[in-house]
Parts: structure tokens; sequence; C-alpha cells
């Protein structure tokens, strides 16, 4: 996702181009209509999606007609919500240039919010535990068509990924439903343990909220997982591919779930005491197994 999808680069062109038919120079067009001009500059280079506000505001000071705003409402609607197969995907990238460019949306974002109802998030996962993740059915290889080599590719670029974690002045927010913590176990016991220890390493780290969704705890609406990136877009994920939604009523709805499933999660301590139980119950089990 570091380049624009084809959509919204045929809205940045065609936005340049309504702006060059009034006002040959980005600079020249900016100062007229009172924005910066890297503003400008991103929207016509696809890095920034306007609203239908300033969309309006665009057309207007470059003069475009009633038919030339038409077509670009259409065209931003169609933008705003994407849906991308991981065939296709993987077909114009590879699984490690998708985390580069995860990792890049990350970078620029100062609120990261992320939900797995059942997973462990991609962004704290233990190589291990993601190396057994990758090969189960649905993955990478199946859905995707990527080689062994893709997915260990795929793993190294996820674990460079985590350095996110890290960086002052995040602020990042990570929600995952009790099920993860048991409900999937790929590799041995010690695989499983290092998952769990990792999550309680994370929990201490200044920019980092880990919360966990009890199972007793009530009813919340989101069935899938879903990443914010600083309540601006949503990216959701399913089996076969993702969506991105840059509609702000859409997103509006995203970001009150989220802080519905933050306020009925345990955070910090209490976050941490789940883990840990998880972590006793499997050694537990690995014992009377032996």
């Amino acid at each position: 996702m570091t380049a624009p999808n084809t959509r919204r680069a045929r809205l940045a062109a065609r936005l340049r181009a309504v702006r060059a038919a009034t006002y040959p120079s980005g600079n020249a067009f900016a100062s007229h209509i009172g924005w910066s001009q890297s503003k400008v500059s991103k929207v016509e280079t696809g890095a920034q999606l306007l609203g239908e506000n300033d969309l309006h505001a665009w057309a207007a000071a470059a003069g475009a007609d009633a038919d030339t705003i038409s077509e670009l409402l259409d065209m931003l609607a169609a933008v705003r919500v994407e849906y991308a197969t991981w065939r296709d995907t993987f077909r114009r990238s590879s699984p490690a240039d998708k985390q580069t460019g995860i990792a890049a949306l990350e970078a620029q974002a100062t609120r990261i919010g992320k939900y797995q109802p059942a997973m462990i998030l991609g962004l704290v996962q233990t190589a291990a535990h993601a190396r057994e993740l990758l090969r189960l059915p649905g993955g990478p290889m199946d859905s995707g068509g990527a080689s062994e080599a893709a997915v260990e590719a795929q793993i190294a670029e996820r674990i460079r990924r985590q350095e996110v974690l890290y960086e002052p002045g995040k602020q990042i927010q990570l929600v995952m439903g009790e099920t993860a913590l048991h409900a999937f176990r790929p590799g041995s016991v010690g695989t499983q343990l290092g998952q769990l220890d990792r999550l309680t390493a994370v929990a201490e780290l200044p920019s980092v909220e880990l919360s966990i969704v009890p199972l007793d705890a009530r009813p919340v609406m989101p069935l899938a997982g879903f990443a914010l990136f600083d309540s601006e877009f949503v990216v959701a994920e399913s089996l076969v591919g993702e969506q991105r939604t840059d509609d702000p009523d859409q997103v509006a709805i995203y970001v009150k779930s989220f802080d519905a499933l933050r306020e009925a999660a345990a955070t910090g301590p209490d976050a941490v005491a789940l883990i840990q139980r998880a972590a006793s119950r499997l050694r537990g089990q690995s014992g009377n197994s032996g």
C-alpha cells in the first residue's frame, strides 16, 4: 500500500488535469485556493484523499463546470471504498512488499488502532508464531500463491515493522479478544509461551496500550479484524483480500466501535493478568499431557 491504487491514481491525475487547465503552476493554484503547496502536491500524487468539501473547493478554484464536478465526485466515491484480493495484490508485488507498505502507513500515522477478535495481531507476533500462522490453510501460499521463500521474507518484514512500537510520540492501541490467547496455538508449547511472553513485554512499552477483551465481556459488534490510521481511514482484512475505507462516515463507525472495544477490554496490568493466566493454563496442559 505504499503506492496509490489505480482508482486513487486516476482521481489524482484527473484533479491535476483540472487544476492545470486553469493554473499550470501548482504553487500558484495553492496560493489561489489558500492551501499549502505540500497539500496540493499530496492530492495530485494520490498521497492524500480529498473530502467532498475540499473537492468542491478544488473544483471551484479551478473553474470546473458541473459535469466535471459530478465526474470527480463519482471518482471520489469509487476510491473511498476499495477491495483488493491477496492474489491480485501479490501478482503486482510480493508479500514482503505488502509488509513494507503497511510499515509505511504505520510510520506516517500518529495514532494506530488495531483489532483482532481471535488472532494475535501481526504487529506483536514473534517470528516463530508468524511462521506457523502463515503456513496454515488460507495463508499467503493458498490465497496469494506465495512461495516458501516469499513467506520467509514476509516474516522478516513483519518483524521489522515492530520497530514502530518503540517510536516516541506514537499512540498505538492494540485490542485482541481473549480467544486469541487460547484458540490459536501453532507449533510447540515453547512457541506458544514465547508469544504470550512477547505480549507481556509489549504491554510495558510507553507508546503501546495493549487491551484484551475478556470472554465474559459485554457483547460488542465488530466480528472481524481491522486497523485504524489516525481516524482517517480503515483497512479491514478477509481471508482472500482486504478493503480500505476512506469514507468519513464509515470510518466514524469503526472509530466508535473501536472505542467501545477498548472500553470493554482489560488494559495494562489487567490485560497482563489474562495473558499470564493463559500461559499458566498452557503450562499445566503441557505438564498433564506429558
